[in-house]
């Protein structure tokens, strides 16, 4: 009977267990877990800002569908990528970044428990170098550009500021800053480039207070430029190769003009041909003509530029333009041979809308005449000399340009070219389309420089 008993409480306790629990009731879905590549105790040694950080998840009953990743456990972004790289930027001297990553698996469960990992930020000096094939000439007048390139691993942002020195880097005092966006700075007089040799310092400092290297320009074994200052208001360019006595005379003719009986004074000269090829500027022309070259052009008042069969129209283009509207006065005198490349751009800095698209004679004899269409200039006439004047172009003046020369007439040409022209009547710009080293005689040619600088330009 006891044991009937004890059967019959046996079957109802198993009955009242079994039924809570049916056979067909599926499980509930489990989160996933999520594994960081590196899973040390704490954190990572010290090490640099730009961070591939690894991570992977496993779901026990389905599969990783993403992850969420965070930097403040707060703010989530989703990706389906198992890695990535992260520039983990600096405010201060280090900085420590704390990561999160939690798996979600295909059902959108995420884990309770996201991997984490805190990565201490070492802060990395910054780099200062030149810009390429931006070294200062060996000789400047006062007027200097400097370009570089600021770069920084914790990203560029974080230099505050580029430092500059000119000659003297042991005073404090000397150093002088622009912010760190900065990429060029030019000097000037003002700044210290005065009469003679001088080296440029330049570094770099981030938002730690990091400093970069020191650099120098020049680095050459020399280490130092040149810097001569103006003689004067007249400055001549020397635009022109052929090694003949046009030098020679240009310079004979400046060191003796007179105007109302008294003497131009001194003149300056800038090679700007000197070592120049066909595929590389002079060796004194500077990397930036803007605002460099034209600043120089800014302290003289009155330039003469002479150029041979190729003028350096691209450097006039974006030069003497800002020249003249600064005040300065400009006398340019070319020759332009029909096989001349860039022609189009003389219309952007003189007043003509082009030269004629071919020559009118193949060459220039002895004796051949400009003829003087405003009366205050002289007749010009070709020189003897032996040397052949080939393939004379005239010019195709602007409508409000005033034509001052023109061709005589011959039955070797048709009509009469015009060879010279000025920018009005108080004019600015006088542009001469033949070398005028070839013409005379010599006290015409000296009429002619006397009423362009005198007359026509108020020289004193």
């Amino acid at each position: 009977m006891r044991f009937l008993s004890s059967l019959a409480i046996l079957i109802v306790l198993l009955v009242s267990g079994c039924s809570e629990h049916f056979p067909n009731q599926p499980l509930g879905n489990l989160p996933p877990e999520t594994f960081l590549a590196l899973r040390p105790d704490s954190t990572l040694r010290r090490t640099a800002s730009q961070q591939d950080i690894h991570w992977w998840g496993e779901d026990p009953d389905g599969f990783v569908a993403g992850y969420y990743f965070s930097f403040d456990s707060t703010h989530w972004t989703f990706t389906t990528a198992n890695d990535s790289l992260f520039g983990l930027k600096l405010n201060t001297t280090d900085t420590t970044y704390s990561f999160f990553v939690k798996a979600v698996d295909n059902e959108g469960a995420e884990d309770p428990t996201p991997a984490s990992l805190r990565y201490p930020i070492m802060n990395t000096p910054p780099t200062v170098s030149f810009v390429l094939k931006s070294d200062v000439p060996d000789t400047t007048y006062p007027v200097a550009s400097f370009q570089w390139v600021g770069l920084d691993i914790d990203g560029d942002e974080t230099i505050t500021s580029f430092w500059y020195a000119l000659d003297d880097t042991s005073n404090p005092n000397n150093w002088k800053s622009v912010p760190g966006y900065a990429r060029s700075v030019t000097l000037y007089k003002a700044d210290g480039l005065v009469e003679g040799d001088h080296t440029f310092y330049l570094r770099a400092r981030d938002v730690a207070g990091a400093w970069s290297k020191t650099i120098q320009m020049p680095d050459t074994v020399k280490r130092t430029w040149h810097v001569r200052e103006p003689k004067g208001a007249f400055l001549i360019i020397d635009d022109y190769q052929p090694a003949d006595a046009a030098a020679g005379y240009y310079a004979t003719m400046f060191d003796t003009l007179t105007v109302n009986g008294r003497h131009l004074g001194s003149q300056d000269v800038w090679d700007i041909k000197k070592g120049a090829s066909p595929t590389k500027r002079g060796d004194l022309v500077p990397a930036l003509i803007n605002p460099t070259f034209i600043e120089t052009l800014k302290l003289f008042k009155y330039v003469f530029w002479y150029a041979d069969n190729n003028p350096s129209l691209e450097i006039a283009q974006a030069s003497l333009g800002a020249f003249t509207r600064a005040g300065g006065k400009v006398l340019f005198s070319s020759s332009f041979p029909e096989l001349s490349s860039g022609q189009g751009g003389v219309g952007d800095f003189a007043p003509i809308d082009n030269t004629e698209p071919s020559y009118f004679t193949t060459i220039l004899m002895s004796g051949d005449t400009l003829q003087a269409v405003d009366p205050i200039y002289p007749t010009l006439v070709r020189d003897a000399n032996p040397t052949i004047y080939l393939f004379p172009r005239g010019l195709l003046p602007k409508v409000n340009a005033r034509v001052i020369y023109q061709m005589q007439s011959s039955s070797r040409w048709s009509g009469q070219p015009v060879m010279g022209v000025q920018d009005g009547d108080s004019p600015s710009f006088v542009l001469m389309a033949v070398l005028l080293h070839r013409f005379g005689p010599p006290a015409s040619a000296a009429e002619f420089f006397r009423t362009v600088f005198g007359k026509e330009f108020g020289a004193q």
